[in-house]
Order: structure tokens, then sequence, then C-alpha cells
């Protein structure tokens, strides 16, 4: 029977470093245990059993929580001057990026004379106009503005909007012009960032510009806007209330036509899964019918796999309430 491992002290944290490990009477064979991840050189976290959420979590839900997991314990180490930046800052900060192959965490400085070379971080030098810095979640983060102009050259061009598009969101309480919060930023703040200094990815930078929007609530409702541009279907207003005649607010939807009464509903796995949501989303859909909105309802297969589908979907939706493309 393989002998029961000594459990980590309670008085290491979340995250220690290697000085702090031997320190506690830890064996270099005890941080090589299941329980232990080693993040990068001389710093550890503890690795917990998965809850079945976790357990069944998606792959880009993982990759999130590894990032902030091993930021939290990298910033025991950074020094004066080093923040957390690029696709690592954006989880940190809650806006969307697609998920990398590994759990590599984003470090920069605009001094010139630090160059991380150590395993588990992407190593950056910015140059100090290119880049704002605050904190998020306790954390050393590039602000949000910078981290869209900093990913502007490893993004597709609907990624890139997803993100610009959750920069500039104003998102609103539906039925009201109320706010839920301020914007991280404006368009204008995003367009003089392109011009404040020459960095790579500034010409994706300025192609994405114009294709943001203030009222995208979601990465795959950004991918849908692009889509619609590329077939050449008239835009969407976005963030739109329904009414029926007696006034009544029936929803807010993501996407709409109202001159044509068409709704897109973007539908997430939480839509399905949750059970009130799906309640909710019925009763909804019913509502929008009575009133003589046609809601179009678009999930992830329809839109990055049977985009033919999709596509001929809200095409004809919108020919049979009037549309034509030379109207577009």
């Amino acid at each position: 029977m393989p002998r029961a491992r000594t459990p980590l002290p309670d008085a290491l944290g979340a995250a220690f470093t290697a000085a702090e490990a031997r320190a506690a009477g830890l064996s270099s064979r005890r941080l090589a245990a299941p329980d232990v991840a080693r993040v990068t050189r001389g710093v550890y976290r503890r690795i917990g059993v998965a809850s079945p959420d976790e357990a069944d979590e998606h792959r880009a839900a993982r990759w999130r929580r590894q990032q902030i997991a091993n930021a939290r314990a990298i910033s025991r180490t950074l020094s004066p001057g080093q923040f957390f930046s690029h696709a690592t800052a954006a989880v940190i900060l809650g806006l969307p990026v697609p998920p990398r192959s590994d759990d590599d965490v984003d470090v920069s400085c605009c001094s010139d004379r630090w160059v991380s070379r150590a395993p588990g971080v992407r190593s950056h030098r910015l140059a100090p106009a290119s880049v704002r810095v605050g904190t998020s979640r306790g954390l050393p983060t590039a602000v949000p503005a910078s981290v869209w102009a900093m990913l502007g050259g490893d993004l597709s061009l609907p990624d890139l909007v997803a993100l610009g598009d959750a920069v500039i969101r104003r998102p609103r309480i539906p039925g009201t012009q109320r706010l839920e919060r301020a914007p991280h930023a404006t368009r204008d703040e995003l367009a003089a960032i392109i011009c404040a200094t020459r960095r790579r990815g500034n010409t994706a930078l300025r192609a994405a510009l114009p294709l943001l929007a203030t009222g995208s609530a979601s990465a795959p409702e950004s991918h849908l806007r692009v889509r619609l541009h590329t077939w050449g279907l008239p835009p969407p207003q976005l963030d739109v209330d329904v009414y029926d005649a007696n006034g009544r607010l029936l929803g807010a939807s993501e996407l709409a036509y109202p001159e044509y009464r068409v709704a897109l509903e973007y539908e997430g796995s939480h839509h399905r899964l949750l059970a009130a949501q799906w309640n909710r989303d019925i009763d909804k859909y019913h509502a929008y019918q009575r009133a003589g909105w046609w809601p179009i309802r678009v999930t992830a297969d329809l839109q990055y796999v049977r985009t033919h589908v999709l596509r001929a979907r809200i095409e004809s939706a919108l020919r049979d309430r009037g549309w034509h493309p030379s109207a577009a």
C-alpha cells in the first residue's frame, strides 16, 4: 500500500515559492506530488480535488480558470514594473479571448533591463507609450484598452471585434437607458491608442475599429454581427427592447431588425442547461411571436459549423418580411 502523502501546511496558502516550501519542511519529492502544480521556476500552487462543475467544464473555461490561478501564483514573484498583459490580462479583466493551447501566463515590463526566460511565462517588453497599467482582482494588469491594442497582431478579425466590443460596451438595464456600469473605454480612445505608437497589429486594429459596437453583450453575438457584415446582410440593431401592442416589455434582444420584426437570439449552453433560463426563453419567444416578431434561435452549431443553414434562415426571414438585397 502506498504511503499517504503529508498534507500541505495551511500556512503555505494557495500559492507558494520554493523557498517557502523548504522552510515548511517540504522535500523536492513532495513538491512533485499530484496535488502540487509547478507554475514556473520557483513558484508552485495547490491543486485541489476538482468539483463536479470543474470536471465537466468546457476547455475554454478551464483555460481561463488556470490563467487566473497561475497569474495569482506568479504575482508573488513579480518585480516592480512587471504586470500581466495580452491574453492573461484579458482573462483577469473578464474580457473575451479564445483559449490558447498552453497555460503559459503573459507578463510584460516596459524596462529595457528585464527579459524573463522562465518556463510557464510568455515575456513581453513594451514601449511605455503603448500601455497603461492598472489593478484588477488585486493583480497588476494592463487596462482593457491597452489589452485590445496589444492583441491586434494575435487575434482574428471576429475575435478582435469581440474583444473591442467588450471594451467599449455600455451594458444597459433593459427597458431603460440606465447603465449597469460605465464602459471601460470609448471608440475614440481606442482610435487614439492606435495612433499613439507603431506596433505589430495596427493594420488589423484599424480594420476592426469601424466594426465595433457598444451594445454587444457577448463574443458569439459579436462574431455573428461580423458574419452578417461578411454576408452582405443589413446591419442589425443591438440591445433592442421589444414591446407588445399594449406597450408591455417582452424582452431585450441582442441583435434585431425592428423594421422587419426579426430577432436573432444566441443561445449559449446555459440557456439549455438551466431550467429557469430555458423556461424564460420559451415564454419570451412565444410572446414575441404573438406580437408579430420572428425570433431566430442561433446555436453554436449553427453559427460555427452549419453556417450555410444559419445564413439561409436569416435571409429567408428578412425576405419574407420585405427586405431586398438592393435595400441593404
